[in-house]
C-alpha cells in the first residue's frame, strides 16, 4: 500500500458472533469516509437503601455493552464519486450526470448489511466495521435516515444514516478476557498436562464431587483421560 491511499470504510456482515462466517455477498463500502465516530463506554449499578434511611446505597452490577456511533452519507447527485477521491474528485463536474447513482438504493444496499432480518439465525446479521486501525465487532441497534435534498418530483437525492453499534463478543472470549473467578459464573478452562476432571473441579468449585455434572455438561463420555488444550466449560452448581 503506498503512503496517502485513500481507504474507505468497509462493513462486512456475518452469520456467526464469533465473526468466522460472512454472509455471501454482503458488504458495503462507504461513499465517503465518516468525519468522525463516538466510542461510549458504561457501566450499570444496583441501588439499594436501608429501611428508614434517606440515602441509597450504590453498587456496581456489571459493564455496559460498548457502542459506537457513525454518520454515514448516501449522495445522488453525482457530484460525489463512488471510488474516486470522494467529494473533491467531483467537484469539477458540471451538472448533474445523466447516470448519478439512486439513494434509495444505495441505502438499501446498506440496510441488508446492517439491519435486514437473518432467517437461519432469526435475527439481523452480524457486521464488522473496518476502518484503518478500527476493527470492530457489533450489531446495530438504532439508525435514523434523514433526507436533505430532493428533485422536484420528490425522489431524495441526498440522505444521512445516524447509526449505532453495540459491540458484541462471544462467551468464550468473553471469560478469557475477564478472566472470572467467581464460582457462581460460567468459566472456562483449558486443559493443561497431567490435568483431571476431578482436580480441575477442585480448582474451580473447592470440592472434586462435581466432576460427574461438569462431564455431563460438556458431553465428555470419557473423562478419565483428559486431552491437552481442550476446553472444558465449568457451569454454576449449587452446593
Amino acid at each position: 500500500m503506498s503512503l496517502g491511499e485513500l481507504k474507505k470504510m468497509k462493513l462486512v456482515a456475518y452469520t456467526d458472533i464469533s465473526f468466522n462466517t460472512k454472509a455471501d455477498g454482503l458488504d458495503y463500502d462507504v461513499l465517503i469516509n465518516p468525519e468522525s465516530y463516538a466510542l461510549t463506554y458504561g457501566t450499570e449499578v444496583n441501588q439499594k437503601s436501608a429501611q428508614g434511611s434517606s440515602e441509597s446505597i450504590t453498587s456496581f452490577s456489571k459493564r455496559s455493552a460498548q457502542s459506537l456511533t457513525f454518520k454515514f452519507l448516501f449522495d445522488g447527485t453525482g457530484v460525489i464519486k463512488r471510488g474516486g477521491g470522494g467529494l473533491l474528485s467531483g467537484l469539477a463536474v458540471q451538472g448533474l450526470p445523466a447516470d448519478k447513482p439512486d439513494v434509495v438504493q444505495d441505502f438499501e444496499k446498506f440496510k441488508s448489511v446492517v439491519y435486514d432480518y437473518d432467517g437461519t439465525t432469526h435475527q439481523p446479521r452480524y457486521v464488522q466495521l473496518q476502518w484503518g486501525p478500527l476493527l470492530y465487532n457489533c450489531q446495530m441497534t438504532r439508525m435514523t435516515l434523514t433526507f436533505k435534498l430532493f428533485n422536484p418530483d420528490g425522489t431524495p437525492l441526498r440522505a444521512e444514516a445516524d447509526c449505532t453499534f453495540q459491540g458484541v463478543i462471544d462467551e468464550t472470549k468473553l471469560a478469557a478476557i475477564e478472566n472470572r473467578q467467581s464460582p457462581d459464573l460460567t468459566h472456562i478452562r483449558t486443559v493443561i498436562k497431567g490435568d483431571t476432571l476431578p482436580l480441575m473441579c477442585y480448582k474451580e468449585y473447592g470440592d472434586s464431587k462435581f466432576y460427574y455434572q461438569v462431564a455431563q455438561y460438556n458431553g465428555l463420555t470419557d473423562f478419565k483421560k483428559l486431552t491437552a488444550g481442550t476446553k472444558i466449560i465449568f457451569p454454576p452448581i449449587a452446593k
